[in-house]
């Protein structure tokens, strides 16, 4: 960016050393480079120096902002900002936002980061909070938020008995929806597929699509018996009224048919369940083949495919000081370098009310003990 001086004279730029050579070094031959952090924390919904009210759902929530300080932080509130009519005297210019309930709930979070570079991340508002860092391209909040996500889900992968994440209609949702990266889309699958019995017996697994049903179904990595399996797969289908004829084979042929018990295969073939279903049925008459035959050595060859391979069991991991901590409900990412746009993220976990951080000071770390989440500082 070039820089004028009102003057003709040009006076020295700022941003160089005084030799004025180009360096990526914080330090030259009698001179060094030094920062502070910088924060607008203080000015958060103050009054003071105020030149814009942002009125969010026709005045639900109001906050006195500052052009300067918005505009500096996102591109799309800079735009929206010159945007504005001019006011009479002694008035100020009020931006009118509309946001959904649950982004409007936590726009002052949203806000509150933009002046301060700290946020609460909560499982219960953290993708409203990510959807209004996309929104509005606060790329540094966009990155928290999807590695909070990230975490949780990874969490509930290391804990396969104990749930504390996101509950499963979210997670669906997650994997469904076209908003988050495919990492994280993909990580939410495998957590569907961990705890698919939970999901089955979720009110969420009617509403599931096509496609994630049959991919679930699928899976080496569905984690319930053959029989459970089965029995969500027609179940699924008697809830949305499928009548498609393709569509059910498309789903029934997912079973694996040689794992279901041979009281259950006698059951299937003497009623002619899938006599109308051809795929279905030869893969049923191959499976009572197998239970027949799978001893003897010379018709091994003839049993070979995913479905005649168990699914692969995943044993429950502990999470240990050795890998990642756990994502509490709750927590505090801060912004300390401004200057870099790919911030490093260092989340610390609070226990009982050991040190947070260098930064926190006495008073913080009392509010917090009693509180079971956890607080954590990262780069901005």
């Amino acid at each position: 960016m070039k820089r004028f001086s009102p003057s003709r004279t040009q006076y020295p730029d700022p941003s160089k050393p005084p030799d004025g050579e180009e360096t990526d070094e914080n330090r030259t031959e009698g001179s060094k480079k030094v920062k502070t952090n910088q924060s607008f924390e203080s000015l958060f919904d103050n009054e003071t120096l105020s030149d814009v009210i942002i009125k969010i759902n026709n005045g639900q929530y109001m906050f006195n902002a500052h052009k300067m300080i918005l505009g500096m932080k996102s591109d799309f509130l800079a735009a929206k900002l010159n945007e504005l009519p001019p006011c009479e005297k002694d008035e100020k210019p009020v931006l009118c936002i509309e946001e959904p309930p649950e982004c409007s709930e936590v726009f002052s979070r949203f806000l509150y980061f933009i002046y301060s570079g700290a946020v609460w991340l909560h499982r219960d508002y953290v993708i409203a909070l990510q959807r209004l860092a996309d929104k509005y391209a606060v790329r540094p909040l966009l990155q928290h938020c999807e590695s909070y996500i990230t975490q949780i889900l990874n969490d509930t992968l290391c804990d396969c008995d104990n749930l504390q994440g996101f509950p499963m209609e979210v997670i669906c949702d997650i994997q469904e929806g076209t908003f988050q990266s495919e990492e994280v889309r993909n990580l939410a699958f495998q957590v569907l597929c961990v705890h698919f019995r939970r999901l089955v017996q979720s009110d969420r697994w009617k509403q599931c699509n096509f496609n994630l049903v049959c991919n679930l179904l699928k899976n080496d990595t569905c984690q319930a018996e053959e029989n459970v399996i089965l029995t969500s797969a027609t179940d699924w289908m008697k809830k949305n009224n499928l009548n498609d004829k393709s569509r059910i084979e498309d789903i029934l042929i997912n079973i694996r048919y040689p794992m279901l018990n041979r009281r259950v295969l006698y059951h299937l073939q003497k009623n002619g369940a899938f006599s109308n279903f051809p795929r279905v049925q030869e893969l049923v008459n191959n499976a009572i083949k197998y239970h027949c035959f799978k001893d003897i050595p010379e018709a091994m060859d003839e049993f070979v495919g995913a479905q005649y391979q168990a699914r692969i069991h995943i044993e429950p991991m502990t999470t240990t000081s050795n890998n990642n901590h756990p994502a509490s409900p709750a927590m505090r990412y801060t912004n300390l370098d401004t200057t870099n746009a790919r911030s490093q993220e260092n989340m610390e976990l609070l226990n009982g009310n050991e040190s947070v951080s260098e930064n926190t000071n006495v008073k913080d770390r009392k509010q917090y003990k009693n509180h079971d989440d956890t607080r954590a500082t990262s780069g901005y």
